[in-house]
């Protein structure tokens, strides 16, 4: 029963850079226990999973009210009992959220369901069993253009369907199980629906209809990050009008539908199609201005300026803008997830080039940036770079995936000594780096240039003179990512300092 280990003391390190000390016990099941029976009459929810996703959602959740005022729900939050995610299940039950967000609404909301006392975190897979809802938001892996053959790139299965069956080995079959993970497009019907069959006729259940959904999530872990889920629209199906049914009804209770309206697709694959073209199309979307991006620096042209003429279409309103990279865990995989299952799961023998190519297209954007660092710094040798912004969205603490990992180690191969520097992040797990978020020091030991990867708030408000205290006589600044306006550059030329950007070659046409 349980969660079969020792209780050795186990070391883990959060995205934070913060230790935590802890012991794994063989079960957690008498504390579920315990907790059930302080939320005795609430309906109880899983969520499996305490990524960005998981707790904004598990907060969520437990902050939904019945016309009584009072929480609907027990919450029970689930993550693998490893040192590199056991420490999520820990801060949750200390009262912290596992997840860094500007989003003050998320803390207080999730302070305010934690001490009304309906929500509980654990590693123990039994808690699958009193689920009368289980969210599934846990990630699948993939591997992405093995020897830069980009229509070879594969879907890592294993953990995600273990992670099902796990849930299909324990819970009640009446039990309601939605998806949120982003998935390939079938999975559900050709891929989950087999595991339950098989799993809940192991266990002697005869002629069972279990209650399976699909409703993908549209999180944004910003400024709005509560808001993306409560207060936004969402897709939603079920493979059978039961499923369906009762996915509507649990949604309705955590969303705001009378001003978010739920669309219902006809089948769980059209709704997972649904969220990998929504992703697609702004792949490609930023695919395209890339292209216009390095032809307007070889024009000598504002490319800002002529989407902003472009925006005032309503047809060309969503046309993007130029950058330094895409991150995340959505856009750099999502679309490669679509030509998977194109050929995996339903057989097609041609490829979404377009789609795939995209994502190629992309994960080079950070690249050309670097290019343009190297054109006008000539040699890079010991250069001093201070690179403003390592996570991968304006005012976001999360680093998967961030385009400044790439820039990073391209000018670290090039001899270059790199100064880190974010206001949000302050250690970054994937390179297991601390980060500075003061900048004072540098004024001491100036830079050679000033690189700006992000529209962080902090460093849309800096002043020309706070550049200018940075930065080594001769040094320049790098605009990635639109932060200097050309007001701020006229002031920063004032100052004799010299300012490039992406997608801005009208900045070296005044220089002639």
């Amino acid at each position: 029963m349980g969660i079969k280990t020792d209780k050795s003391k186990i070391i883990s390190r959060a995205p934070f850079g913060k230790e935590h000390k802890f012991y794994r016990s063989s079960s957690d099941i008498t504390k579920i226990s315990a907790f059930l029976a302080r939320n005795k009459g609430k309906k109880v929810v899983v969520v499996q999973g305490l990524g960005f996703v998981g707790s904004a959602m598990l907060t969520a959740v437990a902050s939904a009210k019945g016309k009584d005022g009072l929480p609907l729900y027990a919450v029970i939050g689930v993550d693998l009992p490893k040192p590199q995610t056991y420490w999520k299940v820990e801060m949750i039950n200390q009262g912290k959220l596992p997840i860094k967000s500007v989003d003050r609404e998320l803390t207080r909301v999730f302070n305010k369901a934690f001490k009304s006392g309906n929500i509980h975190a654990t590693s123990d897979k039994n808690s699958y069993s009193f689920a009368d809802v289980i969210i599934i938001d846990i990630n699948l892996d993939i591997i992405k253009f093995p020897k830069g053959n980009v229509k070879r790139s594969d879907v890592v299965f294993d953990n995600f369907i273990s992670a099902v069956r796990e849930i299909a080995m324990r819970m009640k079959p009446d039990c309601l199980v939605i998806v949120e993970s982003t998935v390939p497009v079938g999975t559900c019907e050709k891929v989950l629906v087999p595991i339950f069959n098989e799993e809940l006729k192991k266990r002697g259940y005869k002629n069972f209809e279990f209650n399976l959904g699909h409703s993908y999530e549209r999180v944004m872990p910003g400024r709005n990050y509560l808001k993306s889920i409560v207060s936004y629209y969402r897709v939603f199906s079920g493979i059978d009008v039961k499923s369906k049914m009762k996915t509507r009804r649990f949604l309705q209770t955590i969303i705001d539908t009378r001003n978010f309206h739920l669309t219902e697709l006809y089948s769980t694959t059209a709704s997972e199609m649904g969220k990998i073209l929504e992703n697609s199309f702004r792949a490609i979307n930023i695919a395209f201005i890339q292209e216009w991006t390095e032809f307007a620096e070889l024009a000598g042209v504002n490319l800002y300026d002529i989407i902003a003429g472009i925006r005032k279409r309503d047809t060309h309103r969503n046309i993007m803008l130029p950058g330094f990279g895409v991150g995340g865990f959505c856009l750099p995989k999502d679309p490669l997830l679509g030509d998977w299952a194109a050929r995996r799961l339903f057989g097609s023998s041609r490829h979404l080039d377009l789609s795939i190519s995209a994502v190629k297209i992309n994960d080079k954007m950070p690249l050309h940036s670097f290019s343009l660092l190297k054109k006008h710094l000539k040699t890079m040798r010991n250069k001093r770079i201070l690179l403003m912004g390592v996570s991968y969205l304006n005012d976001v603490a999360d680093t998967r995936f961030s385009p400044s990992e790439v820039f990073y180690k391209e000018c670290k191969r090039n001899g270059a000594k790199v100064i880190l520097h974010d206001p949000i992040v302050k250690f970054w797990n994937e390179l297991r780096l601390k980060i500075d978020s003061d900048l004072k020091p540098i004024r001491n030991n100036k830079v050679d240039v000033i690189v700006l990867a992000l529209k962080h708030r902090q460093y849309l408000k800096m002043k020309p003179n706070d550049f200018s205290l940075l930065l080594k006589p001769g040094g320049f600044i790098l605009d990635c990512n639109n932060v200097i306006s050309d007001k701020k550059e006229e002031a920063l030329r004032n100052l004799g300092l010299t300012v490039y950007g992406v997608g801005k070659g009208h900045w070296i046409s005044k220089r002639g």
